[in-house]
């Protein structure tokens, strides 16, 4: 660098922005360095600007010969790109502008007034209800004669009659927001444009994407999550069920979010919708392009979760080229026991957002805050909020008559309010309002007792009390990080002897808040008979003594406060007696599912091995049981695949036992007293065939639930094999000559 006159060392160079007027704002500006080695160009700031001015000797100081230099926006470098700079050489323009004193900026500089772009949304983690039907997400549509397979359709969200054809996300979500969480935010700007004929490649892809539904873990660290797999999906996503396999089978990961419901909204439109509007459709959603373009991504930063699960982020971004979509996607980290944790990837599901878009993540994993609002009936209460992820008003619990009775035992008594009956272990969450810490309500206590035809306790049966170990979790602030930790509730003896009682968790016990989806009492109901039982719920002060609401009949403490009956999503009944009192109808039994003959013209067969020769009129059916001795089966399905990855076509449906009448169950269990399903003919099964083998598929589906979803270990299955032969057939004799052979010619005599 050559030396220069003390007056040019101190010398300012004031930056003039060419062709700006007296009504354009000015960028702010910084000083950065270029660098390239082996073809990668990296930026370094080096310095800011203040009011865009620079003394001659800060600009000597910083920069050297032989490396290029450039003036751009005062953002982050990584935010800055080379293109966006006005670029120079020091041996070039120095002198120059120690002559002029003016750094002239081209209008380039109009790119450095960045638009200050801003992102929302909030974070959730769910659980799911499961309907007791199959849940696949995409399925294959039918056609209505033979159920050969002719076009792919998703049949989601849709109200369709057909019970086989499964519904999502009919589920009933129970959702939590998740705080003490970090969401770091990327930006995928993409450059391509979309044609008529690559419509057809884009929906192939959606519909891979929404196909790919790895098997998600039944338990997570805090408590069952969903959705859980459910059955067998034949005969409608033998694809899918592949799929699983192979995640299974390999290092797939499992998706960190819920599967987007856009997204199957879309392809269904897209489907259906003539072709010369599609384009219109695709270019009014942003969101389509990373699944088929070519995109860039870049972090732009990432901020806080707040107690709502809320979050924003604002920063600057530079001009999108022409031709371009700027969408986002989301990961969300959390910081669980002594290290982060990511809970929900959009990349993993696809899901990616416009800026002006509410991002609203779902995810089934991470740790929940408990979420405001809720079922509030007013003054002091205590009720039966949820029952796994079941809220308590979709019960049918009768009227309570007494402190440990309901009003009746009618057969759908106890049931959920859509035919269920409950199975394995109940997860039970309670709600207390909190004024009841400044009644003296200090424990509660859940107890179970048989129910009688009546409604009442069994005669002799006292309440047993349930005393499995319950302890929660809550936030605490440790040197400044929010960590969880573990609370002991319970089981526990008050001073006067009470035993099996438990803390009422209050807020007031937990500043930070208490994590969410965390249960008062679980009970397995496995140890008890598969009849109705009577669960009661009791609170009691510090020194072991019951409470009572004011004016319920008994001798224990009367306070202010009501127990309450959750019966509708919005409103609730007192109950004025000493107790709270629910029934549930438990039933642990498993549907029974059997194949057992094939019959050709309804003649039946039990060998072991069946090669059937028939003619083309000739009607091929099943003898099977299908059945649940409490008629909790949900629906059961015969069909089959025919040959290797042949067609499956339904032979048969139902919601009711088969054979009808049961129970009891006849016996003996075989083809003397076996349902005989529908008919298929030997031309319809084998087709264009002359021969094939088939598999032939039962399956059986439960009513039963936990809370959480169907049981689905509680219904059955069987497979069985045959072949079949289409010969020709004179005067409805079969003869052994191959029906092909009626399409050869006649020799010439």
């Amino acid at each position: 660098m050559e030396r220069r006159s003390d007056n040019n060392q101190d010398k300012i160079l004031q930056l003039r922005f060419l062709g700006s007027t007296a009504q354009d704002s000015q960028p702010k500006v910084a000083l950065f360095s270029i660098d390239t080695k082996g073809g990668i160009t990296s930026v370094r700031k080096l310095q800011s600007l203040e009011g865009n001015k620079i003394s001659l000797s800060e600009l000597a100081r910083n920069v050297k010969e032989g490396v290029s230099y450039g003036f751009g926006p005062d953002i982050g470098e990584a935010e800055v790109r080379k293109d966006l700079l006005f670029t120079f050489r020091p041996k070039e323009k120095i002198r120059e502008w120690a002559d002029t004193g003016v750094i002239e900026i081209t209008p380039k500089w109009r790119d450095w007034i960045m638009p200050i772009t801003c992102v929302h949304g909030d974070v959730h983690r769910c659980h799911f209800i499961l309907p007791p039907i199959i849940t696949i997400a995409a399925t294959k549509k039918l056609t209505a004669n033979s159920g050969v397979t002719s076009s792919s359709a998703l049949k989601i969200g849709q109200g369709v009659s057909d019970p086989l054809y499964p519904k999502f996300p009919e589920l009933f979500p129970i959702c939590a927001p998740v705080c003490n969480a970090v969401v770091e935010v990327y930006e995928k700007t993409c450059c391509c444009t979309i044609r008529p004929f690559d419509i057809d490649s884009l929906l192939d892809r959606i519909r891979e994407l929404l196909e790919r539904i790895p098997p998600i873990p039944p338990i997570d660290p805090e408590g069952p999550i969903g959705p859980i797999p459910g059955p067998d999906p034949a005969p409608f996503g033998r694809d899918i069920a592949k799929t699983a396999k192979l995640a299974q089978a390999s290092t797939t990961k499992i998706p960190l979010g819920i599967m987007p419901e856009r997204l199957v909204a879309d392809y269904q439109t897209l489907s259906t919708m003539p072709p010369e509007k599609r384009l219109d459709y695709i270019n009014a959603r942003d969101y389509l392009y990373p699944i088929f373009c070519t995109c860039s991504s870049r972090k732009v930063g990432e901020t806080p979760v707040n107690e709502d699960g809320e979050f924003s982020l604002c920063y600057f971004r530079g001009l999108t080229k022409s031709g371009c979509k700027t969408t986002y996607y989301y990961k969300v980290r959390q910081w669980q026991e002594n290290q982060w944790v990511y809970i929900y990837d959009g990349l993993t599901t696809n899901e990616y957002f416009k800026a002006s878009d509410d991002a609203h993540l779902r995810t089934w994993k991470g740790l929940a805050c408990r979420p405001e609002g809720g079922i509030n009936p007013g003054g002091d209460f205590v009720m039966l909020e949820n029952i796994g992820s079941t809220p308590s008003w979709r019960l049918a619990s009768p009227t309570q008559d007494s402190e440990l009775g309901v009003s009746s035992a009618n057969p759908a008594d106890g049931l959920t309010k859509i035919g269920q009956p409950w199975g394995k272990t109940l997860h039970f969450r309670l709600k207390f309002s909190e004024g009841l810490k400044a009644l003296g309500a200090k424990y509660y206590r859940v107890s179970v007792v048989k129910a009688n035809s009546s409604g009442d306790p069994e005669s002799g049966a006292v309440p047993q009390p349930l005393t499995n170990p319950v302890a929660w979790r809550r936030w605490i602030n440790v040197g400044g990080q929010i960590k969880s930790e573990a609370i002991t509730l319970g089981p526990l003896v008050a001073p006067n002897g009470t035993s099996a009682l438990y803390l009422i968790p209050y807020e007031a016990d937990a500043p930070f808040g208490w994590l969410w989806f965390q249960y008062h009492q679980t009970w397995n109901t496995t140890a008890y008979d598969n009849t109705k039982h009577l669960v009661i719920v009791e609170i009691f002060d510090a020194n072991g003594n019951r409470l009572k609401p004011n004016g319920a009949p008994g001798s224990d403490i009367a306070k202010p406060f009501t127990f309450r009956r959750w019966i509708d999503e919005e409103n609730t009944t007192t109950v004025n007696f000493a107790a709270l009192t629910h029934m549930f109808h438990v039933d642990n039994i498993k549907c029974y599912g059997d194949i057992v003959d094939f019959r050709k013209n309804g003649v039946p067969s039990t060998a072991e091995c069946q090669f059937i020769a028939g003619c083309a009129t000739d009607n091929f059916s099943v003898g099977m049981y299908a059945f649940h001795v409490n008629g909790f089966m949900s629906s059961y399905h015969l069909w089959y695949p025919r040959g290797l990855n042949g067609p499956n076509v339904t032979l048969e449906t139902g919601t009711t036992n088969a054979p009808a009448g049961i129970p009891p169950i006849p016996s003996p269990l075989d083809s003397t007293n076996a349902k005989q399903s529908s008919s298929k003919t030997f031309d319809e099964m084998l087709g264009p065939h002359d021969k094939c083998s088939f598999s032939i598929e039962l399956r059986v589906y439960p009513k039963h639930t936990d809370g959480f979803g169907t049981i689905w270990e509680y219904g059955a299955s069987d497979t069985a094999a045959v072949a079949l032969e289409k010969v020709l057939c004179i005067s409805n004799q079969v003869t052994a000559i191959p029906a092909r052979e009626l399409s050869k010619p006649t020799p010439s005599p």
